[in-house]
């Protein structure tokens, strides 16, 4: 039987984990002709020119990779392909390469669209404290995660999952729905329906400061106790005003351990302190839930190991 023939964009690890299934899936009547992901960039703190993980995965299984879809060349590329299965590439593309495949493009899109649209759908699951979340595989259009949908499943979050985790598991789900609708759109028994466009919302990109919290927040955090309105963590705030939500709930002790959970581990929650060499970055690595209040475990201050936190307030008396 001839196969499907297979484009795949994608760039971290989570990508890079759904490629490597599809690869190794003998059952799949597809064949992957070639990768696209993001170029090298610098990374760590020397700034190593590093590939995507869906770059090393594809060079690992010695897959062609492109890390330049604006080539000259490259849509003759798309037209030879019968589908393209987009995850997590993280770059819009234009609406005249949509068309080229035979089948267009594909997205696996880790949220229950239209819900958390755009960049950061599994972080704002958990941040909000949602109790589900799910993947949506969809038929891409010329506009951000607005397409039809094709599948969907929900998936009840665990209450102790931290965003790499949960980026796991809804990997796993978005590789399952790929593979239980390849046959029927072969069949020509694909069927996709409209989203609910007036119900959707967007996220955007993390950044390092959605992280940090101020010193007499952090004291809270260690004792359990309830935070003012006025110390809800803004990126919280931010989505709320947006979208008429209400967040006088997020005062409560578990909204910080919430955020750790969506920021795990990068950017991760982080304040200031001061250390005898000035002020230090401390990030907090480790967090739980015991007797219904957060409870730091472990942290990092910046230029250190890990530690337990516990040796870390018998060491430098601050807490």
């Amino acid at each position: 039987m001839n196969k499907l023939k297979l484009a795949f964009f994608g760039a971290p690890d989570f990508a890079a984990r759904v490629l490597e299934q599809i690869i190794k899936d003998t059952d799949l009547p597809v064949e992957i002709k070639f990768v696209v992901t993001q170029p090298d960039r610098p990374a760590g703190r020397k700034q190593i020119l590093t590939p995507t993980p869906v770059k090393l995965l594809a060079n690992k299984y010695n897959v062609p990779t492109f890390d330049d879809f604006r080539l000259a060349d490259f849509k003759t590329k798309l037209k030879d392909v019968d589908l393209v299965l987009l995850y997590a590439f993280g770059e819009f593309i234009p609406k005249d390469m949509l068309n080229l495949p035979v089948w267009g493009f594909w997205n696996i899109h880790p949220s229950l669209l239209p819900r958390y649209r755009n960049t950061s759908p599994i972080a704002y699951s958990l941040l909000l404290g949602d109790k589900e979340t799910g993947v949506s595989l969809i038929q891409m259009d010329e506009k951000l995660d607005h397409g039809p949908i094709i599948d969907q499943e929900t998936y009840t979050i665990p209450d102790e999952i931290t965003r790499d985790e949960l980026e796991n598991r809804l990997s796993d789900i978005g590789y399952k729905l790929f593979k239980n609708n390849i046959q029927l759109l072969i069949d020509g028994k694909i069927q996709k329906k409209e989203q609910d466009h007036q119900n959707r919302t967007f996220t955007r990109l993390l950044t390092k400061k959605d992280g940090f919290v101020p010193n007499p927040i952090f004291q809270k955090i260690i004792k359990g106790e309830t935070h003012s309105k006025a110390e809800i963590p803004a990126i919280i705030v931010e989505y709320a005003k947006k979208y008429n939500l209400p967040i006088a709930h997020y005062s409560q002790p578990d909204t910080y351990y919430s955020l750790f959970r969506a920021l795990h581990p990068w950017p991760g929650l982080w304040t200031m302190i001061p250390t005898n060499e000035g002020e230090k970055r401390l990030k907090i690595t480790g967090m739980e839930i015991k007797n219904g209040k957060p409870e730091i475990t472990k942290v990092q201050l910046e230029g250190k190991k890990e530690v337990p936190f516990e040796t870390f307030k018998n060491s430098y008396h601050l807490f």
